[in-house]
């Protein structure tokens, strides 16, 4: 946070920077404007960064004044007295702590070694998998992918997360093929006491 305290007939003036540039002068586009007859219409620029803040006279014609000596570009420190033209002014700045929040990311499911090189599903890891995509290297079982008919051709698996096409994992041996309706109810039933 900075501002500059200008003292234009016998009252103090508080303007604040902006982060950046902050244009100074008599003409309206100004960010600050300073109607005074020693002003040019754009005077000077104050630029404030994190750590610094400059000032910069824009080729005035009363010039701009830093502890009584004429600049181009000078860089201020808080509580220094300047002045534009006949216009005397005091600049108060802080440097900034900026405080960034730690954000925990959290882990993206992964698969895990059930064992006997076997691999579970990246998101049911107490299934093993059936089907590995080969495209983002997940994989996943029989309940997770998609299957997509074609006329006159075998049905295409495809991945949920990058809908590349997936093949069966080495460890599963045919075990991709459709399972009776008792074996879905058991593996569902399995899947929920797992879950409970």
């Amino acid at each position: 946070m900075a501002r500059l305290l200008v003292e234009l007939g016998g009252k103090r003036h508080s303007k604040e920077l902006n982060w950046g540039l902050t244009r100074l002068g008599r003409a309206s586009d100004n960010d600050i404007v300073i109607e005074h007859a020693s002003i040019s219409s754009y005077h000077c620029q104050f630029e404030l960064g994190l750590e610094s803040l400059t000032l910069r006279d824009c080729e005035s014609t009363n010039g701009t004044f830093v502890n009584d000596q004429r600049i181009q570009e000078a860089q201020l420190e808080s509580g220094q007295r300047i002045r534009m033209g006949q216009v005397p002014a005091l600049v108060e700045w802080a440097t900034a702590q900026i405080v960034v929040p730690k954000i925990e990311v959290q882990r993206p499911p992964q698969s895990e070694s059930l064992g006997n090189g076997v691999m579970s599903c990246r998101n049911h890891p107490g299934i093993a998998s059936i089907w590995h995509c080969a495209a983002c290297s997940q994989f996943f079982c029989i309940d997770c992918t998609r299957g997509v008919n074609l006329v006159g051709r075998p049905m295409l698996k495809l991945c949920p997360l990058c809908s590349g096409q997936v093949e069966l994992a080495p460890w599963a041996d045919g075990r991709a093929k459709k399972q009776s309706i008792w074996g879905r109810v058991k593996r569902a039933l399995n899947r929920t006491i797992r879950m409970e």
